[in-house]
């Protein structure tokens, strides 16, 4: 978001005007053109309690001006995905959606065991520290007491929450932690992720590849017997149709969860040059979603097109020089120094190999892995001159041989009628 305030983005600037902490709108709009930080870096999340709360500041505001648009022009919901191996953001990505009035919370990449906790702590404006935060081996905090906006949070509406699991024994743990952690707290639904979803995907029960025991099929109905609403997500034989709707509705599902089609939609963030070739290759049959368990610094399995030019492509990602210059992937470690005292430092395998063992990290862990923060920005279109994008897509995606609107999309899934009712009862401020 800073990149956009320091670009003129005067409808982002507009909305960083209306958040409730003034501290954080003068720190955003610094970058704006003519701000005193315009041309300056912009900074990197630090263990240091202090001298880290710039950033953190930075991202809620990001994240609150992020929901505010998306919730303009309508009276839907909206939601916000908080990747928990992004942990350094979780907490500030979740206060400024609280501001914004944000509807619900899809978290994955991780289990969010913190996450009714973490809620209702910001609710009641207390700082937060977890040390670490639960799958992330990483110590985040954030003091917000001073903020004042215990009244603002109380205000909004609670925010659905919708963890996003691959295995019925985390979705029991989860259910059981949450009880413990907050009484009576439950997930408003599970988002049930097969292994053939795009992007990242959770460890195979052998740690080796994935089998059958891995498939959605040997856990569905042991996680529907928990009693919460279940979406179904990466196993979609027609390719996230309303043919795979239906079909887990028959199972028992509450509904489906798409991604693929929706990023190779007309309206999606994916750069338009990228999501040609992408619809391209799908037409003639050749596109391929592979999987690779070690191109991502987080240790999670991940699903990426081996497109030419992208980091997709093996020469290239030789090619590529190592470095970590934005940091949500970094994890926190305890250093011992000389002197036989510890520091706490931030540490991220697709760093240089000589810089991660430096500061306490194993050789064998950098093996592989890329700096996903750079390349997915890259897709997006927010590039740097010498970093390549990486275009990540489930398997579903070879289906998606036509250019559509996300409207289209939805239509194709729920029915045009359907999206018609629904359209016209959030149009009318009556109901």
């Amino acid at each position: 978001m800073p990149q956009q305030v320091r670009s003129g983005d005067q409808e982002a600037i507009e909305i960083a005007k209306t958040f409730p902490v003034a501290r954080y709108v003068e720190e955003l709009l610094s970058y704006a053109p003519g701000g005193k930080r315009h041309n300056r870096a912009i900074p990197m999340d630090v263990p240091d309690a202090v001298k880290g709360a710039f950033a953190k500041r930075l991202s809620a505001s990001s994240a609150y001006v992020e929901v505010m648009r998306a919730k303009k022009g309508h009276r839907g919901m909206v939601g916000i995905n908080v990747m928990w191996k992004c942990a350094l953001t979780v907490l500030p990505s979740i206060y400024g959606a609280l501001l914004a009035g944000v509807d619900a919370f899809l978290c994955g990449a991780g289990v969010p065991m913190e996450l009714p906790e973490i809620i209702g702590k910001m609710r009641r404006g207390e700082d937060l520290e977890y040390d670490p935060l639960t799958g992330t081996g990483t110590h985040v905090h954030m003091q917000i007491s001073e903020d004042g906006t215990a009244d603002v949070l109380q205000s909004r509406p609670m925010p659905k929450l919708l963890p996003i699991l691959s295995n019925f024994a985390f979705c029991k743990r989860l259910l059981e932690t949450w009880n413990k952690r907050v009484e009576g707290s439950r997930p408003d639904a599970f988002v049930l992720e097969n292994h053939a979803a795009g992007g990242h995907n959770a460890q195979p029960r052998d740690k080796v590849a994935f089998g059958e025991l891995d498939q959605i099929n040997a856990y569905f109905d042991k996680v529907k017997e928990l009693g919460v609403p279940i979406y179904v997500a990466g196993a979609f034989l027609h390719g996230g149709t309303r043919k795979d709707l239906l079909y887990w509705q028959e199972r028992g599902a509450y509904g489906i969860q798409v991604g693929s089609r929706f990023a190779l939609s007309e309206e999606s963030g994916l750069r338009d040059d990228l999501k040609t070739r992408a619809l391209e290759a799908a037409r003639d049959g050749t596109l391929r979603v592979v999987t690779d368990t070690r191109l991502s610094p987080t240790g999670f399995p991940f699903k990426f097109v081996p497109m030419e030019g992208t980091l997709g492509e093996q020469s290239v990602r030789d090619a590529q020089k190592r470095g970590c210059d934005l940091g949500y992937l970094l994890q926190s470690r305890m250093l011992t120094l000389p002197d036989g005292s510890e520091r706490e430092v931030y540490i991220c395998p697709a760093m240089p190999e000589h810089q991660y063992v430096a500061l306490g990290g194993k050789l064998e862990d950098t093996e592989g892995r890329v700096c996903l923060c750079n390349a997915l920005l890259a897709t997006a279109g927010y590039s740097k001159p010498d970093r390549p994008a990486l275009v990540t897509l489930g398997e579903s995606a070879v289906e998606s041989s036509e250019r559509l609107t996300a409207r289209q999309v939805v239509e194709d899934i729920l029915t045009p009628e359907r999206v018609a009712e629904n359209e016209a009862r959030l149009a009318d401020p009556g109901t």
